[in-house]
């Protein structure tokens, strides 16, 4: 999401254990915060209690758009190592990347209409292309232009004219998610084409300015790095932290209704949300390098191999727990048990994704997106070899590139 680059065989060695676990990483985050929101969203005359005050001013201070942006940064990275691969083969990159943005366009379009109204899928998949006509930027000019581009989305929380999701509306069908899976899944009909404009019109400058930034990074192989990696690190979590938590402390504040805050808050914390972004980045990439803590950070990599599985699979969870397609508990879970249900369900798909990548070399949705990306016929399960190791074969088309 978001690119989710393709999970490789076990015998791989170009693969980059840190975006794994980045993407573990922020599968959490999203988790979290899509939870309480979309709570909120389909429970709209639930009491407004203090702890449930305090909760989605905890979010709303140190998750809520935090997290999509490191999805976005880390689909810009990835794009960088796809090239690599694609020119290494001799194939087209160019090629191999429209397709696997035409793949991910379906995905997204599917989630969106039956699961999720706040897909990103689509907008990922839109914004690729984009990249793949700029793939020939040098690292400056794509951090300079990600730099203006995340400026100017900043800009947009303050200055009307330049807020792109200006004058959008939800349709008020919150209420319907709590009925029968009729009622839920007309609701989400209702919702998909709305939800379609708002993430993209909102979305999409803050998204590609994070696309750039993350291309620009790969291009410096900035991850790949070791020597100066801890000091960068050290010094991008002071600034990130430094700028970011003075002004989400007020965002805190303000969301408890301490205080009423200036018009202009909001843009200074668009502002500082991706130093934030960053400065999470960098605390994983520092704890997942150390000697303590390496291990630990290790159990999310699975789950970052098959991020766009567990994407997906997290807006299954909670659809079936909150709405008319299972239980439809939005009006009867406190945000804390919502808070709660969200940490057993991404312990849950940590372990599963252990166990399935134990056996299965690609993720279910990472394989169509290989499959189309490709044009192979993966494999689904993972075969032992003539040394022991498991190993993937994969049925290629006999034209793979055009």
């Amino acid at each position: 999401m978001l690119d989710f680059p393709d999970p490789p065989t076990p015998r791989s060695a170009h693969r980059i254990a840190e975006l794994d676990i980045l993407r573990g990483f922020a599968l959490f985050g999203i988790l979290i915060s899509n939870a309480v929101f979309a709570v909120a969203q389909w429970a709209p005359d639930r009491a407004d209690s203090p702890s449930d005050r305090l909760i989605v001013a905890t979010v709303e201070a140190l998750l809520s758009a935090r997290f999509y942006p490191l999805f976005a940064f880390l689909f810009g990275y990835a794009f960088t190592l796809q090239v690599r691969a694609a020119t290494r083969a001799g194939a087209s990159p160019a090629a191999r990347s429209v397709r696997r943005c035409a793949a991910l366009m379906a995905v997204g379009l599917v989630h969106v209409l039956f699961l999720w109204d706040g897909d990103i899928l689509t907008l990922y998949a839109a914004l690729g292309l984009i990249l793949i006509a700029v793939r020939a930027l040098g690292p400056r000019s794509a951090a300079l232009a990600g730099t203006a581009l995340a400026l100017i989305g900043a800009m947009g929380s303050v200055v009307p004219a330049l807020s792109f999701g200006d004058g959008l509306e939800m349709p008020d069908v919150g209420a319907a998610y709590t009925g029968s899976a009729a009622e839920t899944f007309t609701a989400q009909i209702a919702l998909a084409p709305t939800s379609l404009l708002l993430v993209w019109s909102a979305g999409a400058v803050p998204t590609l300015a994070m696309f750039l930034l993350g291309m620009a990074a790969g291009k410096l192989n900035l991850l790949e790095q070791s020597r100066a990696a801890r000091t960068r690190a050290l010094y991008v979590l002071a600034v990130g932290l430094g700028a970011g938590l003075p002004v989400s402390a007020l965002t805190f504040a303000a969301t408890m209704r301490w205080w009423t805050p200036p018009s202009a808050l909001a843009g200074i914390q668009a502002l500082v949300n991706p130093l934030m972004t960053f400065a999470y980045l960098a605390a994983v990439l520092l704890a997942a390098r150390s000697v303590r803590l390496g291990r630990p950070c290790a159990v999310l990599a699975p789950a970052g191999t098959t991020a766009a599985s567990n994407y997906i699979g997290q807006s299954i969870v909670l659809m079936v727990v909150y709405t008319g397609y299972g239980f439809a508990l939005a009006d009867d879970v406190s945000l804390a048990a919502v808070i709660a249900i969200g940490v057993l369900t991404f312990a849950a798909q940590l372990a599963l994704s252990a166990r399935w990548r134990s056996g299965h070399p690609y993720g279910p949705v990472e394989w169509f997106l290989r499959a189309a990306t490709y044009s192979t016929v993966p494999a689904w399960r993972l075969r032992e070899s003539a040394d022991g190791l498991p190993r993937a074969v994969e049925l290629r088309s006999p034209a793979v590139e055009t």
